[in-house]
C-alpha cells in the first residue's frame, strides 16, 4: 500500500486553500487514467486515512428516520380484490418477488454529502495510508431523471452521499476517497434501494435482498465513466467497461445493452427444495428463518401424500391447515416455512387413502413425549433477532438473541381509559345507502336497478348530512370507529361491469370506487390548486368535515376509503397525462385488462385496469407515484383522519405503500387510535402468507383476516369442530406479527350478506356473481336460527383481540345475496324488521358495549379452558388485576349444552348478575360472558 507523510502544506494542495481572493478553491477529484465528468464529491478527513472508514464518518440528516429494512415479498396464490362492480373476486397469485431490500440501519437520502472538518493534523503524526478515489456510476435508462442517492459500508449505510448526472447522458456519479478492500453498497433511486443493476458482485444482505460488492484497488484506472469514453463500436459503459452487448458466460445482453443473468427459475420448485427458494428468478440459498422439513421416500410407501403439522400451524391437519409436502426429484418430500425464532415441535403425516398416519421425523434425534404413547419431533430456530416481532410469543429480543420475559407488572395493557386502535369497533358505512337526509337523490342515466328495493347500480340518494344525523344511532350500538366508503368526487357516467359477456347489468359510481379527480397540482400541499372534491352526489366538503368532527365528538376514530389503483378515464387528471406515461400501457399503448388472464401475471398484476373506463396508475412513473401519495397526504391531513382502508392493496406495486407509510409517519406524528390505522383489503381465503407480506412497521397495520372469516363461518354455521378452530385462533393471533392489528369480519360488502351465510344457504368461501347479485331470492328471513347463529359468530369477534367489523345493516341481520343485492338501503324503523332482527341488534348492542367496559377483551390474550365439537370456553386475561378477567362460553349447536367454568364468583355480564362458577348450561346457538376479577 502507499504511505505517505500529510503535512499541512498536502491538506491545503489536497482539499483546497485560499487563492488569494478571498476564495476557497474547490476539491477536485482525480484519477489516473480516463474522463470524469459532472462528478460528485464525498471528502474524508486524512487524519482518519489509516483505519477503514467508519460508518460515523458520514453525516447523516438528524431528522431522517431509517426505513425498516426487513421487506417482505408478496407471496403467490392470491386474489384479486373486487373492484365493486358486481362482478366476484377470482382467485389471483404472485407478483413479482423481486423486491431489493435496503441494507440495515439506512436512511432516505439526504440533499447533499458529508464534507468533514478539514483541522491541519500535528506535524509528528504517524504515516498514514492514503484512500484513492473511486466513481461510483448508476446508468440510469430511458425516462424521466430520479434523484439518486449512494448507500454503504464506508459511510454508515446513512444513503448521504448525492450522485449526479450534469449533463444528463444517464450516468450519475459520485467520487468517494476509499482504501483498497471490498466494501458493500447499493444505490438509492427515487427513495428505492436496490444493489448496482450493472455489477454482478453481490452478497446477501440478511434482509432477503442483495449488496452489491466494490472490489477496490488503488489506482482507481476504469476503462470508461460513462459512454462517451467508449466508441461506436462498444458504445456503453456497463461497471467501467465498454460493451457492444458481449456479456460473460452464464449472461445475456438485454435491449439496454446491460448484462444481465437469464432466470433459472420461476418458482420455488424450479430450485433445490432442501436449501434454495426462487428469489429474482434465481436459485439462491433460502435464509436462515425459512426452515425446511424433509422426509426420505423410505419413509412414506404408499402414501398418497405427506404434511407436516406442529406448534407452528396449531397441529392443523390435511386439507384444514396442515403443510403439504413436495416430492422432490431427489427421493425426498420437502416443505418450507418461514418461522419466528423460538423452540417448535412437530410431526409428519402419511395419508393412506382416509388413514392419516402420524410419525415423528426419523432424521431428527431431538424429541419429546406426545402425551398419547408416542413422541413430537422438536427443533429450536434461532436466527437473531432485531425485534421481539422475530420471536415467538413470551420471548423479547435481547443482544439480538430471543429470551423468555416475565409477563410484567399489573397495567402492562396500558392505559385503557384512552381509546385506541386496538379498542376499536369499525362500522363501514356506505354512504350512498346508509341514510338520506333530504329524499333526494340525483341519478345516472341508464344505470340498472330496482329504486330502493334490492339490487340496484343507482344513486340511491344516501349522503353525509344522513351520516351525520345517524352517529347518535352508532354510538348507541357502541360503534368507535367508522369506516367511511370512498368520499371523493367520482364517475359521473354509466360503466358496465369488467366481464360484460356474463354481466350485461350498468352501474353508477354509487359505491364510491371509480375517482374523477382534476389535473390537481400538488406542489403546495397545504394549498394544492385546484381544491380536491368531494363527491357532489353525497355532498361537500363542509358535510364531510361534519361527518368527521361529529365521529370525533362521539368518541369515535373516522377512516376514508382510498383507491389508489385507478382512475377514471373522463377525469382531467387522465387526460392531463394521459400520454406522460402516468398511466400502464402494454407496448402498443393499449391499457391491459386484468381480466384478460392478468390478475396473477407478475408484472401486470400490479398494473392492468380492471376495466377500459378505469386506466392504472404506472407507479414506476415517480411523478404519477408522487402525486397519488400527495393526494392521500392531503385528504388525511385537511379531513383529521385516524386511517385508511386501502382499496385493493395487492394491484399497486409495494413502492406506492411503503412510500406512502414513510410520508404519513412525516406529515402525521400525533394520532388518536395511537397509530395512523392502515387496514389492507387482499382477498384470499386461504392464503395467509400473502397476507403477511403486507403488513409491517414500513407498510400497513393489518389487514382484513379473509381466513379467519372463513373459519368462523365454518366453525358457527357449519360443521367444524370448535376445538379445530380454538386451535387455529391459538396460532393465528401472532401469525402477522408482534404489532399487527388484524381486522376480524364475518360480513362485507363484496360477497352475499352474513344472514345467508348463517342460513347456511351459502358456503363459506362464496362470492358475488350476477346470478345471486342481480335476483330476488334472498328474502329476509324469518325464522330465529340464522340470527342467532349470526349472534355467536358476532360474540367471538367482540370477545377477541383484533378490529372486528361490522357492515352497515349486518347488526340487523339485513337480507341480500351477492353485490350490488348486498347493498341494500338500510331500514331505519323498527316496523320494517321482525322481531329477530331487533333481538340481534341488542345482542351486537349489548357486546359492544362490553367490549368498551372490559379493554381486557381487545389488549389481552385469550387461554383456551375448553373445547369440543360444538362447544368452546375460554378466558380472557393479561392486563392485571384492575382488569380482571373475562369468561366466554359458547355453543354453536342447535341442541342445549353443558360446560364448565372454574369455580369461583363471577358477574354475568350478559344479566348483570352474580353467577358462581361449576357446571353451566348454553342454549342452542347462544353464548355466555362472565367477569370476575
Amino acid at each position: 500500500m502507499m504511505r505517505a507523510y500529510v503535512l499541512l502544506g498536502l491538506i491545503a494542495l489536497s482539499f483546497g486553500c485560499d487563492d488569494g481572493d478571498g476564495e476557497t478553491a474547490s476539491p477536485q477529484p482525480s484519477l489516473d487514467s480516463g474522463p470524469l465528468r459532472d462528478m460528485s464529491v464525498l471528502v474524508f478527513d486524512a487524519a482518519r486515512a489509516d483505519r477503514a472508514l467508519s460508518p460515523d464518518d458520514g453525516v447523516p440528516d438528524p431528522d431522517a428516520a431509517p426505513p425498516d429494512p426487513d421487506d417482505g415479498v408478496p407471496a403467490p396464490d392470491a386474489s384479486p380484490p373486487d373492484p365493486d362492480d358486481g362482478v366476484p373476486d377470482p382467485d389471483a397469485s404472485p407478483p413479482d418477488p423481486d423486491d431489493g431490500v435496503p441494507a440495515p440501519d439506512a436512511s432516505p437520502p439526504v440533499d447533499a454529502g458529508p464534507i468533514l472538518d478539514m483541522a491541519p493534523p500535528p506535524l509528528d503524526m504517524e504515516p498514514v495510508e492514503m484512500p484513492c478515489e473511486r466513481v461510483f456510476v448508476y446508468r440510469h435508462e430511458a425516462g424521466a431523471a430520479p434523484t439518486v442517492a449512494l448507500a454503504g459500508s464506508f459511510e454508515g449505510w446513512t444513503g448521504g452521499v448525492p450522485m449526479r448526472d450534469e449533463d444528463g447522458d444517464g450516468y450519475f456519479t459520485a467520487v468517494v476517497p476509499l482504501e483498497p478492500g471490498d466494501y458493500e453498497y447499493k444505490f438509492i433511486v427515487n427513495g428505492d434501494w436496490a444493489p448496482d443493476p450493472d455489477n454482478p458482485s453481490r452478497v446477501n444482505d440478511g434482509h432477503e435482498g442483495f449488496n452489491s460488492v466494490a472490489h477496490h484497488s488503488c489506482p482507481f484506472n476504469p476503462s470508461c465513466i460513462s459512454g462517451a469514453d467508449c466508441t461506436a463500436a462498444a458504445p456503453i459503459c456497463v461497471y467501467y467497461s465498454c460493451a457492444a452487448c458481449e456479456c460473460a458466460d452464464g449472461q445475456l445482453c438485454d435491449d439496454q445493452g446491460r448484462c444481465v443473468t437469464p432466470p433459472q427459475c420461476l418458482v420455488d420448485a424450479d430450485c433445490d427444495a432442501l436449501s434454495e427458494r426462487c428469489e429474482g428468478n434465481q436459485c439462491t440459498p433460502k435464509p436462515c428463518d425459512t426452515h425446511t422439513f424433509f422426509l426420505a421416500d423410505a419413509h412414506t410407501a404408499g402414501a398418497d401424500g405427506v404434511y407436516v403439522t406442529g406448534s407452528f400451524n396449531g397441529w392443523m391437519v390435511p386439507g384444514e391447515g396442515a403443510f403439504e409436502m413436495q416430492r422432490t426429484a431427489g427421493g425426498w418430500w420437502a416443505e418450507a416455512a418461514g418461522l419466528r425464532n423460538g423452540a417448535y415441535q412437530y410431526k409428519f403425516v402419511l395419508a393412506r387413502g382416509e388413514v392419516m398416519d402420524w410419525i415423528s421425523d426419523p432424521n431428527n434425534p431431538l424429541q419429546d413425549p406426545d402425551g398419547f404413547g408416542g413422541f413430537n419431533s422438536v427443533f429450536e430456530l434461532d436466527c437473531g433477532c432485531q425485534d421481539a416481532s422475530q420471536c415467538l410469543d413470551g420471548l423479547i429480543c435481547q443482544d439480538h438473541r430471543c429470551v423468555p420475559v416475565d409477563p410484567g407488572p399489573i397495567g402492562e395493557c396500558g392505559d385503557t381509559r384512552v381509546l385506541r386502535w386496538e379498542d376499536a369497533v369499525l362500522y363501514f358505512v356506505m354512504v350512498d345507502r346508509f341514510y338520506d337526509s333530504d329524499g333526494y337523490s340525483d341519478y345516472v342515466e341508464g344505470v340498472s336497478g330496482w329504486e330502493f328495493d334490492g339490487a340496484s347500480g343507482q344513486y340511491q340518494g344516501g349522503d353525509l348530512p344522513g351520516v351525520v344525523e345517524k352517529i347518535p344511532y352508532l354510538a348507541d350500538l357502541g360503534v368507535s370507529a367508522i369506516w367511511l366508503s370512498a368520499p371523493y368526487e367520482n364517475r359521473n357516467y354509466r360503466g358496465p361491469a369488467i366481464n360484460e359477456s356474463v354481466d350485461q347489468h350498468m352501474y353508477s359510481a354509487y359505491h364510491g370506487y371509480w375517482p374523477r379527480p382534476e389535473n390537481i397540482n400538488y406542489d403546495d400541499l397545504d394549498n394544492p390548486q385546484p381544491t380536491p372534491a368531494v363527491e357532489s352526489r353525497i355532498g361537500d366538503a363542509d358535510d364531510l368535515h361534519d361527518v368527521v368532527n361529529g365521529a370525533h365528538d362521539a368518541g369515535m376514530l373516522v377512516a376514508f376509503d382510498y383507491v389508489m389503483n385507478h382512475v377514471d378515464i373522463d377525469s382531467g387528471l387522465f387526460h392531463a397525462h394521459e400520454f406522460d406515461n402516468w398511466f400502464a400501457r402494454n407496448q402498443n399503448g393499449d391499457f391491459v385488462m386484468c381480466a384478460d388472464g392478468n390478475w396473477e401475471d407478475p408484472f401486470w398484476g400490479t398494473r392492468c385496469a380492471f376495466t377500459n373506463y378505469l386506466p392504472a396508475f404506472n407507479f414506476d412513473h415517480q411523478d404519477a407515484l408522487n402525486w397519488s401519495v400527495n393526494d392521500a397526504i392531503w385528504w388525511a391531513k385537511s379531513f383529521n383522519l385516524d386511517g385508511y382502508r386501502l382499496d385493493a392493496i395487492k394491484h399497486v406495486p409495494e413502492n406506492w405503500l411503503t412510500t406512502l407509510r414513510w410520508r404519513l409517519n412525516q406529515e402525521i406524528q400525533e394520532h388518536r387510535g395511537g397509530r395512523f390505522y392502515l387496514v389492507g383489503e387482499t382477498f384470499t381465503y386461504h392464503d395467509r402468507d400473502l397476507l403477511r407480506n403486507y403488513v409491517g412497521d414500513d407498510r400497513l397495520d393489518g389487514q382484513f383476516d379473509f381466513p379467519g372469516k372463513r373459519l368462523l363461518c365454518e366453525a358457527v354455521f357449519h360443521g367444524m369442530p370448535l376445538r379445530d378452530f380454538s386451535n387455529w385462533m391459538d396460532e393465528n393471533d401472532h401469525f402477522y406479527g408482534q404489532n399487527a392489528l388484524m381486522s376480524t369480519w364475518i360480513g362485507n360488502h363484496d360477497i352475499p350478506r352474513a344472514i345467508h351465510f348463517a342460513n347456511r344457504e351459502f358456503g363459506c368461501t362464496d362470492g358475488s356473481s350476477p346470478q345471486n347479485g342481480w335476483t330476488p331470492n334472498y328474502p329476509q328471513p324469518q325464522h330465529p336460527e340464522p340470527y342467532e347463529r349470526l349472534g355467536v359468530a358476532f360474540a367471538v369477534l367482540l370477545t377477541n383481540p383484533g378490529v372486528p367489523l361490522i357492515y352497515y345493516g349486518d347488526e340487523i341481520g339485513l337480507a341480500g345475496g351477492g353485490d350490488p343485492d348486498n347493498r341494500r338501503v338500510m331500514p331505519w324503523g323498527d316496523d320494517q324488521l321482525n322481531p329477530h332482527q331487533i333481538a340481534l341488534r341488542q345482542r351486537v348492542r349489548q357486546l359492544n358495549q362490553i367490549r368498551a367496559q372490559h379493554k381486557v377483551l381487545a389488549r389481552g390474550r385469550r387461554e383456551m379452558l375448553s373445547t369440543g365439537e360444538h362447544t368452546w370456553v375460554y378466558r380472557m386475561t393479561g392486563c392485571g388485576a384492575a382488569e380482571g378477567e373475562v369468561y366466554v362460553a359458547l355453543n354453536r349447536a342447535d341442541v342445549a349444552a353443558w360446560v364448565d367454568l372454574p369455580q369461583g364468583d363471577y358477574t354475568d355480564l350478559r344479566a348483570d348478575r352474580p353467577a358462581q362458577g361449576g357446571a353451566i348450561e348454553l342454549a342452542p346457538r347462544s353464548y355466555l360472558i362472565f367477569s370476575r376479577p
